[in-house]
């Protein structure tokens, strides 16, 4: 299979890259990518029994809840490698934040949040756990980052993220073969280890908080209140735990809904919408407070930065 947003209109990109990734990635719920002109395609080839999923995808993030899990078969594990760019995963209270050269295993079972923070090129290996049992005698797998620097992680890391060009090159006989032998370096990589690291408590709950924000920006009802409520706290302790965290809440719901107005602006091919069309689009709810906070943000009125931004590209 492939699939690319090349071919899609904009208006239309952010559904159609809902329904690819669930096909791909079992099902999530998607935050709207911060750029109206979000640009993403997906290569996948079934290999003995597990599926390789090649993607290349600007930022976007989401995350994967008992309504999420219920919905689709969470009998498998997901194992990512990074070819290119960053991208921060939650799962069990851990964080872990990946680059190129990262492996990460999670576990498709239990819920799940990502974050990508800039453009991205991956690979994932999906792995049913009756075909990892069935191919190793294993009923599980650890959840954690593996060793991608050397020995058995370093062959998997090569040999599964170089995969993405070559799909068509493999015929029925050698996907199995193809198969096996990832799931070999697989367990071979994990007998050295899976690291797993932790965050501080309070500092999960930044990033729960930082995650709704991130996920709900442009819904214009997203205020204090119901970020505070959302997490499953007050507004006062939401005020008392990012008081030493980079960005407080309306901070960083304004960011965010700058940053993709900003990105609708620049984007050619929403030249005939209308800057406020961009900014309620965006999250916003009063055309006044779209002029006013984006000049404060930017230094220049939204038409000025369009024009510029429009003229650059030409």
């Amino acid at each position: 299979m492939e699939w690319a947003t090349a071919q899609i209109a904009p208006v239309d990109r952010f559904e159609a890259w809902r329904q690819a990734l669930n096909a791909t990635h079992l099902p999530w719920t998607l935050g709207r990518p911060p750029s109206p002109g979000f640009s993403a395609s997906l290569r996948t080839l079934e290999a003995g029994g597990l599926s390789i999923v090649d993607c290349i995808c600007d930022p976007c993030h989401g995350y994967r809840d008992r309504r999420d899990i219920r919905s689709g078969d969470d009998g498998c594990f997901g194992v990512l490698m990074l070819r290119k760019g960053r991208e921060r995963v939650e799962q069990g209270g851990t964080t872990v934040e990946l680059g190129p050269g990262s492996t990460l295993i999670w576990d498709a079972s239990r819920p799940a949040a990502f974050d990508v923070l800039e453009p991205l090129e991956k690979c994932t290996l999906m792995i049913p756990r009756e075909v990892l049992r069935r191919e190793t005698g294993l009923s599980d797998l650890p959840v954690g980052l593996i060793d991608s620097s050397r020995g058995f992680g370093a062959l998997l890391h090569a040999r599964a993220t170089g995969l993405g060009g070559v799909f068509a090159d493999f015929d029925t006989g050698d996907r199995a073969t193809l198969g096996a032998a990832l799931l070999s370096d697989l367990v071979h990589a994990i007998r050295g280890g899976v690291r797993s690291p932790t965050v501080p408590p309070r500092a999960r709950l930044v990033e729960r908080v930082y995650r709704i924000i991130d996920t709900g920006f442009a819904d214009p009802d997203l205020d204090l209140p119901r970020v505070a409520a959302c997490a499953g706290i007050s507004v006062r302790y939401l005020h008392q735990i990012l008081e030493d965290a980079p960005e407080t809440a309306g901070a960083r719901i304004l960011r965010r809904r700058l940053e993709a107005l900003a990105a609708g602006l620049a984007d050619p091919e929403l030249a005939e919408a209308s800057i406020t069309q961009i900014g309620f689009a965006s999250g916003f709810s009063s055309a006044s407070h779209i002029s006013r906070a984006f000049r404060e943000h930017f230094g220049k009125a939204p038409s000025a930065f369009r024009r510029a931004a429009l003229e650059s590209r030409r």
